[in-house]
């Protein structure tokens, strides 16, 4: 059986690997080496092919010994540990031995990822999950990231460019990145070309979108609402002062937005929730405005700040997420857009969450 010559990734791999030794070091022995080519008489990985996985594993656990192909990859995004784990699941059907993956570093979703897959894996920080159905299953996660990456749009969640993800949840295909932008303009946003290729590579990583085909197609729009939630911040505010005009919300607003093709003042998400969902919240409405003295002046003489009694707090911000999607309401209000309610909202109380859970399923219904 001869052995093939290590290349510099498996030298690579191996070092570290060593480096950071056993997740369970007082428990299981584990041997790690380049995969052996077969001969002709065994089972190959790939046909005729010239792909073989990386490494076989071997696992010595309380007096039993356990045997793995292993498919090892570089780097630790979603994306590319999908791609590990149906590379390693086809080489194992094929040897007949269980599969497993080697990357830099395997968190506690990741885990779930593999042992849902009824895949093992290592990685180069000492964390590991060892799958055996029926006979073994070991799991150790907890140290640090020996070798962060950096991602494309490190923030494409969070803030301005969150526009382009949330876009999807208005519209679930694209047939270019131009039509993207397009989009998100037509919506009331502002991007540019450079920032939605930028996020989009982003979420192609994290597995959100499709870019395969003709289309950039959405595929996992909950697992996108939850990247939006985790990431969620509230706009910074540069003022926030409280009103009492005597007038309706309506007229507010009315005044407020006259003669504009971007709204000037939008509710926020949390006060536009009872357009979305059932439930009625007792705080005073909220609303964003760009431009707290060209509001004073569209509103004019009966602009009043006032702590009491107030009819409207008002917060000034630079930030144009909340104005993205803004819907008008047929009393002539602007409200936020359902992904920018349910965010708010899912950052809140409890009573809050409950109503962002109702706004997510709508959210969700509609793109079907």
């Amino acid at each position: 059986m001869a052995k093939r010559p290590e290349s510099n990734f498996e030298k690579g791999m191996l070092r570290k690997l060593k480096a950071a030794g056993s997740p369970w070091p007082s428990q299981v022995d584990l041997e790690i080496e380049p995969w052996t080519r077969r001969g002709a008489s065994s089972r190959s990985t790939r046909g005729s092919s010239n792909e073989q996985p990386d490494f076989r594993v071997r696992l010595l656990w309380n007096g039993d010994r356990y045997e793995f192909i292993a498919e090892a990859k570089n780097r630790s995004t979603p994306s590319v540990i999908e791609t590990a784990v149906q590379q390693a699941k086809r080489y194992a059907e094929q040897v007949g031995l269980p599969a497993m993956v080697i990357v830099p570093y395997l968190d506690d979703v990741r885990m779930d990822r593999l042992a849902e897959a009824g895949v093992s894996g290592l990685d180069l920080s000492g964390n590991g999950i060892v799958v055996v159905p029926g006979r073994l299953l070991l799991r150790r996660s907890g140290n640090s990231n020996r070798y962060p990456e950096s991602q494309p749009m490190r923030f494409a969640y969070r803030g301005a460019t969150s526009v382009v993800p949330r876009v999807f949840l208005c519209k679930p295909r694209y047939e270019s990145v131009s039509s993207i932008k397009a989009e998100i303009e037509g919506r009331g946003g502002e991007v540019a070309l450079s920032t939605v290729s930028k996020a989009l590579a982003r979420m192609v990583d994290d597995v959100l979108i499709d870019r395969a085909k003709e289309l950039i197609t959405l595929l996992q729009p909950d697992a996108l609402l939850d990247k939006l939630s985790e990431n969620f911040r509230p706009s910074k505010r540069l003022q926030t002062i409280k009103i009492k005009s005597g007038l309706l919300l309506p007229e507010i607003f009315n005044k407020a937005n006259l003669d504009r093709s971007k709204p000037r003042l939008v509710l926020s998400g949390a006060s536009s929730q009872d357009r979305y969902a059932a439930g009625l919240r007792s705080d005073e409405p909220l609303a964003y405005c760009d431009d707290l003295a060209a509001m004073r002046t569209a509103i004019g003489k009966a602009w009043q700040e006032s702590e009491r009694f107030a009819d409207l707090t008002i917060i000034e911000t630079d930030d144009r997420t909340p104005f993205f999607d803004a819907r008008p309401d047929p009393s002539g209000m602007i409200l936020a857009s359902p992904v920018q309610a349910y965010l708010e909202l899912a950052a809140g109380d409890k009573r809050d969450r409950e109503m962002a859970q109702a706004i997510r399923q709508r959210i969700l219904r509609d793109l079907k």
